[in-house]
């Protein structure tokens, strides 16, 4: 069984993503507030990383900040999101220090263009009270941004089943103790989650794998990294544009 858990904080790295980062923080204060009234006992915290931005990105999270003392703003000019999403993580055990053994403190990761369920930090809490030291979720693109083709062809081939292969920095958690132990996010400048839980694996930590948590993610099919989830669709859109 994992240990009591006494906060929680999201990591929400963002570079120029005034047009989305509204709807991602919405959705993640309305799992915050569920996390309260469900569980008291654990406060919640978000840290978003606003990394070379040129847009309103920042003043959006800051407008957000003003509204709501659990989030907080950093900006960095990194221009690398594993770099981000590790700044996110020591601001946040900064932050929540007084929480004491890193054991008791959840580092949840999502991304700017993402909106999560509203019962994703009760799920996260529940699955490490169950012995998960990691935990890797689904995602879904937006409909209404693709083709409804290409989504049913994305249907075809993601599997959002328990103990899925998928790993996705969008939709994922650790409990701090591990996350510390193999070092953090690299800062890479893609894939920095898939590295992080191969770290954690082989150092053996239980990363659990779950459908059960899913989250809505940006269906556009350019992204803001290489390699990103974007790139995944727009090869799934060039797939079906010259087989169909």
């Amino acid at each position: 069984m994992g240990s009591q858990l006494a906060a929680m904080a999201v990591i929400i790295p963002a570079r120029d993503e005034e047009e989305r980062l509204g709807r991602c923080l919405d959705s993640v204060r309305a799992a915050m507030d569920r996390l309260a009234c469900a569980r008291p006992q654990i406060q919640s915290r978000v840290i978003v990383v606003a990394d070379s931005c040129t847009d309103g990105t920042a003043q959006i999270a800051g407008r957000h900040a003003s509204e709501d003392w659990r989030i907080s703003v950093q900006q960095v000019g990194f221009g690398n999101v594993g770099a981000s999403r590790a700044a996110g993580a020591r601001h946040a055990l900064g932050l929540l220090a007084a929480a004491g053994d890193p054991g008791a403190i959840w580092l949840a990761s999502t991304d700017a263009d993402t909106c999560v369920p509203e019962h994703w930090l009760q799920g996260f809490a529940r699955l490490h009270a169950g012995g998960a030291d990691a935990v890797a979720g689904t995602v879904e693109p937006d409909r209404s941004e693709l083709d409804e083709h290409l989504f049913a062809l994305w249907q075809q081939e993601y599997q959002p089943v328990e103990g899925h292969g998928h790993i996705h920095g969008a939709n994922f958690g650790v409990c701090a103790a591990a996350y510390l132990a193999v070092g953090g996010f690299e800062p890479l400048a893609a894939r920095e989650d898939v590295a992080l839980v191969e770290a954690l694996r082989h150092a053996g930590y239980r990363v659990q794998a779950t459908a059960r948590l899913q989250a809505t993610t940006s269906g556009r099919l350019r992204g803001r990294l290489d390699e990103g989830f974007a790139d995944y669709l727009a090869a799934l859109e060039h797939r079906m544009l010259n087989t169909g």
